[in-house]
């Protein structure tokens, strides 16, 4: 089968990878010259594993008109009159239910398994430096309601499989001696031991290069492609001034797959949640962080990967669901830049411009993987804040679902269908 992946970023390289394990004969295109230049480039660098909390939620309901007009809120709302946008919405309200949290944590720690088992196996057999740690990850609660809602969050995933701590606001600092938020702002933690970070970009990179090693993928970088469709079938791509043709295409397009939908003639619910990065080298010894963290009520992440030359940390947050506008915002870099300086000890001179990126949201979290409603187009997209982690996986389940194999996981929660 000759198959064409349309993004070279984590989730299409994975998935190119996996169709040429399948033996494939795999094209690849993406608009950028590089690989990994999306939302892979900069992201929070944690592969979570354990904690896949959706951000459709019923706290998340309570907290809606204050996301759409407080502009110094961590996540940001700016309400638009199109039509795609208000049905998204739409889409997210239903999704924010006891029940819909529950089915999709379900679905993505299942999704998070497989692929933390395929990244062990893609590793196993590859040379990849990628500063990849198994450090645990300490989530940490300065507000009481948002403290028991992943207290109860903790208790329902403990049958799941999923071993986690929970800690108070003392034992938090104690278990991270490179924190530096003051106890008294603590309500508590959450400490998941097994968790892992590890450098996207530089994982995409290695991967792109085991794949030229092996001479398995047919590379059409710089070309951004627009698709040329005959009796209904996706058919073939027009891309760099050439058409490309398959027997089958993989839609990996993060935040431009709904864009690549529509020139189709269907709708994606894939909506681009802008977010920034700083990565930060810690002011001395003491700053050094030995697990990764987040910030929850300020939506930070502080990922410590390692490096030739020492430690450095990558700060990462801050969720605006503005349409798509890669553009840094000053006041939103300068609060990134407040949250890694009341928490840590770092050099904020070491970035001083910083990354923003837009990773491809569907209302219920969870991504979307199967057949689309156009013959020869599949979907493998709309991993939200969790593309790195579930990369692999769903790699994995695409591949067997194209490839009609028996699925190693139920892909039906991940169905584009359940949108139909």
């Amino acid at each position: 089968m000759r198959v064409c992946v349309l993004g070279a970023g984590v989730v299409g390289l994975t998935t190119a990878w996996a169709l040429t394990e399948a033996g494939c004969e795999v094209v690849l295109v993406d608009a950028a010259s590089a690989v990994g230049t999306g939302a892979s480039a900069g992201n929070g660098a944690q592969l979570s594993y354990n904690f896949v909390a959706p951000f459709a939620a019923p706290e998340t309901l309570w907290h809606l008109p204050a996301l759409m007009r407080d502009t110094a809120a961590p996540v940001r709302i700016k309400p638009r009159l199109n039509g795609g946008f208000l049905r998204w919405n739409l889409e997210f309200l239903r999704a924010c239910t006891g029940r819909m949290v529950r089915q999709t944590t379900e679905a993505q720690l299942a999704l998070a398994a497989l692929s933390r088992a395929e990244l062990d196996r893609l590793t196993a057999s590859t040379a990849l430096s990628f500063s990849r740690q198994a450090n645990g990850k300490l989530v940490v609660y300065r507000d009481k309601t948002s403290f028991q809602t992943a207290r109860r969050q903790a208790e329902a995933q403990k049958g799941l499989g999923t071993a986690q701590g929970v800690l108070d606001g003392a034992q938090c600092l104690r278990e991270e001696p490179g924190l530096r938020i003051p106890a008294a702002l603590l309500q508590g933690g959450v400490f998941t031991p097994r968790e892992e970070v590890g450098d996207c970009a530089a994982f995409c990179e290695g991967l792109a290069g085991q794949l030229r090693a092996r001479n398995t993928v047919t590379w059409r970088m710089g070309a951004s492609a627009t698709p040329v469709l005959r009796d209904g079938r996706l058919v073939a791509v027009q891309a760099g001034g050439a058409e490309i043709g398959a027997d089958q295409f993989v839609l990996c397009l993060g935040s431009g797959a709904a864009r690549f939908a529509r020139a189709c003639g269907f709708r994606l619910p894939v909506e681009p949640m802008k977010g920034y990065s700083l990565t930060l080298r810690p002011r001395n010894d003491a700053g050094r962080l030995v697990h990764s963290v987040t910030d929850a009520d300020r939506k930070l992440v502080f990922a410590p990967l390692e490096r030739e030359g020492g430690q450095v940390i990558r700060v990462a947050g801050i969720a605006d669901l503005v349409g798509e506008d890669r553009r840094i915002d000053a006041k939103r870099m300068a609060m990134l830049r407040k949250g890694a300086a009341d928490a840590l000890e770092v050099d904020l001179d070491s970035d001083p411009i910083g990354w923003a990126g837009l990773r491809p949201c569907t209302p219920d979290s969870r991504p979307l993987i199967g057949a689309s409603p156009v013959a020869g187009l599949f979907l493998n997209t709309g991993h939200g804040a969790l593309g790195w982690t579930l990369a692999c996986g769903s790699a994995r389940l695409a591949v067997d679902m194209l490839m009609q194999r028996p699925p190693v996981l139920d892909g039906a929660p991940f169905s584009p269908k359940r949108y139909a």
